[in-house]
């Protein structure tokens, strides 16, 4: 399945992109973190956030928008998701990030959350059941 996120604004993505590193950083630090995520989980973000990493400083510095497309196994995109969906409905994670973090960060979140929903419904009805439990978990975070 092809995952698709962009175009946005560079700038954008390198300030989520910091928000995202430190929630990582205090998974990857604190001792119960294995509760909230699985290790693998946050390693999987962790290299997908350096593939966007470089690409998004480059464009930030250029002013050109940022997109960013790729392969992926559809259980690695659930996999990605899950995570995401398990983090932002953590009380741990929250409690890490102020409400204007929060809000900050919405709108990006909400095209992350977008890029994998979109991948995941065009693999068809196996992708689209996990889609419609993903936009029932995550509604609030798409809605306006």
């Amino acid at each position: 399945m092809v995952v698709e996120l962009g175009p946005c604004q560079a700038e954008d993505v390198v300030r989520w992109l910091k928000f995202a590193r430190r929630i990582i950083t205090e998974l990857r630090s604190t001792a119960d973190s294995e509760q909230v995520l699985p290790p693998d989980v946050v390693e999987l973000w962790s290299q997908t956030l350096d593939d966007w990493n470089a690409t998004a400083i480059e464009l930030e510095a250029s002013g050109d928008p940022f997109r960013w497309s790729v392969e992926m196994e559809p259980e690695v995109a659930e996999y990605l998701l899950h995570g995401l969906d398990v983090g932002l409905h953590s009380p741990t994670v929250l409690g890490w990030m102020t409400p204007a973090e929060i809000e900050e960060q919405r709108a990006f979140t909400r095209l992350v959350v977008r890029a994998f929903v979109d991948g995941l419904a065009a693999e068809g009805r196996s992708g689209r059941h996990y889609v419609d439990q993903i936009l029932t978990s995550l509604g609030d975070l798409l809605e306006d």
